[in-house]
């Protein structure tokens, strides 16, 4: 036996566990088993081996998951399923759960998530929060997650698992969902607006982003401001904004604090997508610009295969405010 034919006993010798029923506290669901070798396993060798992989990259503990098969017939396919099929192991499946008591299940893929949530469409709907009850008094939080064949055949995805599992091994398990209050101030009048764009002045780094009536810029208008100064401190400017109460001329004192704060080199103001706000700004009256960073280009410069939208990053990165929002 040459060094790869060791390699591979070894890679086919981990994809050897059972489905037993066990009390490990997370349930992976994928679609069915497969029979390879004259054995059944719960995955195609090449979907187990880039699953472990990525599981090894998790916060979840080796000894706390286990793997259910959703369908109990061998090989089957979500093209091959049929409506009936689902119907005939959505019982039993939900027998299985009952019998190991999860604290929190995750859905690998369409197939699973058809037979125990009735519902479809992983692309929009992984990394989302739903509820399974299985007795009266017991609900389970269900999370949809791309399945080891989709993993395998499009490595940008990758990230978005491990981000899935992750933030729902955090809420979840962990229990770690608790926020501090945040501190927001909406500046009704031209004075709050002037004076917490003077305390911008005091700061070295600011977030900055607008909201617009539409995409154009030469005819659409921006409807409001806002800023963050800080973790937990931000405030908003309506601008052409219909509940709006500043004047024309009390604008124009804004938009020339802002257009001090733009210019400023000393301060560095952070945009996503920053090529919008700014001509918008431009279009307002904001002509200069100093000292601006974008979160789009930073985040495609750590990783070209994420996707790079402000909810995907907020999403990777503070996953927790957003359920609280």
């Amino acid at each position: 036996m040459n060094i790869d034919e060791i390699i591979k006993s070894f890679e086919l010798a981990e994809n050897t566990h059972q489905e037993e029923v066990g009390s490990e506290p997370i349930v992976l669901i994928h679609d069915s088993c497969v029979k390879q070798r004259g054995e059944v396993f719960s995955f195609r060798d090449d979907e187990y081996s880039i699953l472990t992989q990525l599981l090894n990259k998790t916060k979840l503990p080796p000894d706390d998951y286990q793997f259910v098969a959703a369908i109990k017939q061998l090989g089957v396919s979500e093209k091959d399923v049929t409506t009936e099929i689902i119907q005939s192991n959505r019982q039993p499946l939900e027998d299985k759960l009952k019998s190991i008591n999860p604290k929190l299940i995750f859905v690998l893929g369409n197939l699973a998530m058809k037979t125990l949530l009735r519902k479809s469409g992983i692309g929009n709907k992984r990394g989302k929060e739903f509820w399974v009850t299985i007795d009266s008094d017991t609900k389970i939080p269900v999370v949809p997650v791309y399945h080891p064949f989709s993993l395998h055949a499009e490595p940008k995805l990758r990230s978005l698992f491990l981000q899935d599992i992750n933030n729902a091994y955090d809420k979840f398990v962990l229990n770690k969902n608790k926020f501090a209050e945040s501190t927001y101030v909406l500046c009704n009048d031209v004075d709050t607006a002037l004076e917490q764009l003077e305390n911008v002045k005091q700061d070295t780094v600011i977030s900055c982003d607008i909201e617009t009536t539409g995409l154009d810029f030469k005819k659409d208008k921006i409807t409001s401001i806002g800023f963050s100064t800080g973790e937990q401190e931000a405030f908003v400017i309506p601008i052409y904004h219909r509940e709006s109460e500043l004047s024309t001329d009390d604008l124009e004192r804004v938009c020339a604090a802002i257009r001090n704060i733009m210019a400023d080199n000393s301060i560095g103001k952070v945009f996503h997508n920053c090529k919008f706000d700014l001509k918008f700004l431009r279009n307002w009256g904001v002509l200069d610009f100093n000292n601006i960073h974008d979160t789009q280009i930073m985040h495609s410069l750590v990783n070209e295969n994420k996707p790079h939208g402000l909810m995907d990053i907020v999403k990777e990165y503070w996953p927790r405010e957003l359920e609280e929002f």
